[in-house]
């Protein structure tokens, strides 16, 4: 890619972690809609998307991905939680695995920042 494109190794990293980041927020995105799906199915008490059923399922999905990237970003409003058992655990799960991937990010994008400086120190 480096070669095509004519772009530096910080620029292709960073461009590969956009690519990753954005695949993340798609399964997290599809894991806590089937999470939902999954306990209206199973008549849990109540689901984080019964107070979205009114939407369309392009809606859903963009209310699901707002979720997602609120909690991979541990911004985390709080206006969409689990409500039941499921939805907690699986909501648990994506927060440990949204700080983890976060934290890498911030890594990073640290180290990539830190040898695009040092390189044109050297210029």
């Amino acid at each position: 890619m480096n070669d095509i494109l004519k772009i530096g190794l910080g620029f292709e990293r960073l461009f590969f972690f956009l690519i990753i980041f954005l695949i993340m927020c798609h399964i997290m995105t599809c894991v806590w809609l089937i999470s939902a799906s999954f306990a209206s199915e199973t008549n849990e008490e109540t689901s984080w998307l019964d107070d979205y059923a009114e939407l369309s399922s392009n809606e859903k999905y963009l209310t699901s991905l707002y979720f997602a990237v609120t909690t991979i970003t541990t911004v985390g409003y709080g206006d969409i939680s689990g409500q039941n058992i499921i939805e907690r655990i699986v909501s648990i799960i994506l927060m440990l695995i949204g700080v983890l991937s976060f934290s890498f990010a911030t890594g990073s994008l640290s180290s990539i920042m830190s040898n695009y400086d040092q390189a044109n120190a050297k210029l």
